[in-house]
């Protein structure tokens, strides 16, 4: 046996998810069955699975199912995303092996090449406002190769039963608007979105040249719901980025992409919460959509 922790639920996978000393035997077992000799296995930025660096490597091991995290899916998503980003040329970490592991656990993985550079989470200081328009269209002109139309990869679907459990949160009156103000939208058209662009997912080598990361969440849906995880989390509205990206905008149209491409976001609870204001003090949609006004 190579993991020999008891994974029981996600508290208990909380607690191993990033110890190298567990997961040791089942990274030696993965490198030797792909050839790949390692000197170093190193910690990476923690997410939701165990994810390390070794030597010019990152692998990526998946939460098995009885983490009440892990799921196939997640898996299948991002093999297809990051396959997909290396066939059209856009900048993410080359695949160079995937497969699984039937040990205690069936455990997935990914091994990807290691890109050189840091969050732009952790560049926002340190970056000019010419350096921001810069990334700001580096992002637009991968998201117009990638979000297009695509075949269904995953069952990934808006309105997961996680993400709608998250929308109660804001109360009955604001859910019931939310509800009644996507029924009245018109249809959009359906493509590829990577569905979580935020500042951690987003690379910068030191020339501010930038890698996407992390697919898992991708899934067929509006473009409105990447442009508003851009907008409101990537570039915590700040200006030099939107003028990259969206050139000369308009405020009230850059709001109504922002509402709705929010309240159709698996993470739109999150990103309100953490970017807009305070849920409790939300209590219609044509209050949020001031607050986004007054943001851009």
């Amino acid at each position: 046996m190579l993991f020999k922790y008891d994974i029981e639920n996600l508290e208990s996978w909380g607690k191993v998810f990033q110890s190298i000393n567990y997961f040791l035997p089942l990274i030696e077992h993965i490198l030797i069955k792909h050839n790949i000799k390692f000197k170093r296995v190193e910690n990476c930025i923690p997410g939701s699975n165990a994810v390390f660096k070794i030597d010019d490597y990152i692998i990526k091991i998946f939460a098995p199912l009885e983490s009440e995290i892990g799921d196939e899916i997640d898996y299948i998503t991002e093999q297809f995303g990051i396959s997909r980003a290396n066939d059209f040329g856009v900048p993410t970490p080359k695949l160079i092996g995937s497969g699984e592991v039937k040990d205690k656990y069936v455990f997935r993985y990914l091994i990807m090449e290691y890109v050189d550079g840091k969050p732009l989470s952790e560049a926002f200081n340190r970056l000019s406002n010419l350096e921001k328009i810069s990334i700001g269209k580096q992002l637009r002109n991968f998201t117009d190769i990638l979000d297009i139309k695509c075949k269904s990869f995953n069952n990934h679907v808006l309105f997961g039963e996680k993400a709608e459990d998250r929308w109660k949160n804001f109360g009955l009156e604001f859910t019931t608007q939310r509800m009644e103000y996507i029924n009245k939208q018109s249809k959009r058209e359906m493509v590829y979105v990577h569905g979580d662009l935020n500042p951690d997912n987003i690379i910068l080598s030191p020339n501010n040249e930038i890698c996407i990361i992390d697919f898992a969440d991708a899934l067929i849906a509006p473009i409105e719901l990447e442009y508003a995880g851009l907008i409101c989390d990537a570039f915590k509205f700040e200006k030099p980025y939107l003028k990259g990206f969206f050139k000369d905008y308009d405020k009230y149209e850059l709001t109504e992409i922002c509402l709705y491409g929010l309240l159709i976001h698996d993470f739109g609870f999150n990103i309100i919460k953490d970017n807009i204001g305070n849920i409790h003090e939300i209590n219609s949609i044509e209050q949020l959509r001031q607050m986004i006004f007054n943001r851009l």
